[in-house]
């Protein structure tokens, strides 16, 4: 037990306590707690509670086979591979993307984000607010303001309120956001995500009907027996993947869990703002009682 009495432990704790009676226990620390109390308080009040809204998802195995493959079994492996590969970065550019964004936006949901849910006033004149110094900014930089809400305002929404997370070994997607409306962030979470599914569908299936029309033309004209074979397999594959489109099954993606809410705020962390205001006015005063006591010392 030699080492504890090389540590000599009542003496520390003495210097303790008289620290402790010097810097902290006192009216002015005692006044600073209750302050920051009170502060703690204002914060919680004036703070709007955001609830968690979250889907879990899952990529589809069957986006990259849609059709076969005229290159052979291998180049066949490497398309749905890739496919594969690439779903959930399509799936995420869809949902940041300014249709997708201009689609909720005819949907209505433009009126319950900036007009408050009154339907009767008009989606396209809904009047954007400017702060001063985006006045003071257009004033002296020569640019204008815009008057009204648009899909990029929407479209800068969802960047910026909806957040997305996929598993690196795996194939489950968090979709995710904070509202402080649970229903509207219900509703909204599961459109959206129906919306960006259904457009990589609806996309596709344009595309191959361009190529098909395109491949009708040059197979009018053609005169070669093996290139006239490849643009009929051409209209047959382009012709299958439209056929395995048209339908109400997820593409890039499908719902394990749908959205759901958290059962209370997950901000403000009303525990995290009164220890941390505590901690901070304590510390305050420690300092303002040292500084006080040693002023002679320091100066």
């Amino acid at each position: 037990m030699s080492f504890l009495k090389k540590i000599e432990i009542k003496s520390k704790v003495l210097l303790l306590k008289e620290f402790f009676y010097d810097y902290f226990w006192k009216k002015s620390s005692l006044n600073l707690g209750l302050a920051s109390l009170i502060l703690s308080f204002a914060i919680i009040q004036f703070s709007t509670p955001q609830f968690y809204i979250s889907a879990t998802l899952r990529e589809s195995q069957e986006s990259g086979s849609s059709g076969p493959s005229l290159g052979g079994g291998s180049n066949g492996l490497i398309s749905i591979v890739s496919s594969d590969s690439n779903s959930f970065d399509e799936f995420r550019s869809n949902i940041y993307s300014y249709i997708i964004a201009q689609r909720m936006w005819e949907k209505g949901w433009a009126t319950e984000i900036y007009a408050g849910g009154d339907k009767s006033i008009d989606v396209n004149k809904i009047e954007k607010p400017h702060t001063l110094a985006d006045h003071l900014g257009a004033l002296f930089l020569g640019y204008k303001l815009y008057d009204f809400y648009s899909p990029h305002d929407l479209q800068a929404f969802i960047s910026s309120k909806v957040d997305l997370q996929k598993e690196i070994r795996g194939a489950n997607i968090t979709v995710s956001m904070l509202t402080s409306d649970q229903n509207f962030g219900l509703s909204f979470l599961n459109e959206l995500i129906l919306n960006a599914d259904k457009y990589a569908k609806e996309f596709l299936i344009l595309k191959s009907q361009a190529i098909i029309d395109g491949t009708y033309k040059q197979l009018a004209v053609s005169r070669n027996s093996a290139i006239t074979a490849s643009l009929a397999a051409t209209i047959n594959r382009e012709s299958l993947q439209i056929a395995t489109l048209k339908n109400d099954l997820p593409y890039h993606i499908y719902f394990i869990d749908p959205p759901y809410s958290s059962e209370y705020p997950v901000t403000p962390n009303t525990l995290a703002i009164f220890i941390s205001n505590f901690i901070i006015f304590i510390f305050l005063s420690v300092m303002y009682n040292f500084i006080r006591i040693h002023k002679e010392d320091l100066w």
